[in-house]
């Protein structure tokens, strides 16, 4: 070889491509599509409850409290009355006030269907649906 030839050695390498812009252009996607995401917002089932606004005139005499025990026992001030009996007692308090609201208390372990049951028979004994209050003790 002659003179100079060592001038136009070319190294031999990979070429590695420039991935900046498709990273620019991702990070431009994600944002474009963060922005115009819409967010559900999924219904569940409306809770009857008093209003918190309404003043608490009714005592504990005219409150009309179930128990509903594991083992399926309908109780009503400490005796036994059962699904049968419910609507009989919802009907004779609201004959004494009408504005008496209805709590229907369940044990943890006793079965929702029971407590399905004693609501329906406080509607049919009269009771509006916005003075029951169901709660789980």
């Amino acid at each position: 070889m002659g003179l100079g030839s060592d001038r136009f050695e070319i190294e031999e390498s990979d070429p590695e491509p420039d991935l900046s812009p498709m990273i620019d252009c991702v990070f431009i996607l994600l944002i474009f599509f963060i922005v115009t995401a819409t967010f559900v917002e999924e219904d569940g089932f409306q809770v009857n409850r008093p209003d918190a606004a309404a003043p608490a005139t009714a005592s504990e005499r005219d409150t009309v409290l179930f128990l509903l025990t594991e083992q399926g026992q309908v109780i009503y001030k400490g005796r036994t009355v059962g699904v049968d009996g419910v609507q009989g007692v919802v009907r004779g308090q609201l004959m004494l006030n009408e504005e008496s609201p209805v709590i229907i208390q369940s044990d943890p372990k006793s079965r929702h269907g029971l407590a399905m049951q004693v609501h329906n028979e406080c509607l049919a004994g009269g009771a509006p649906v916005s003075k029951i209050t169901h709660t789980v003790d």
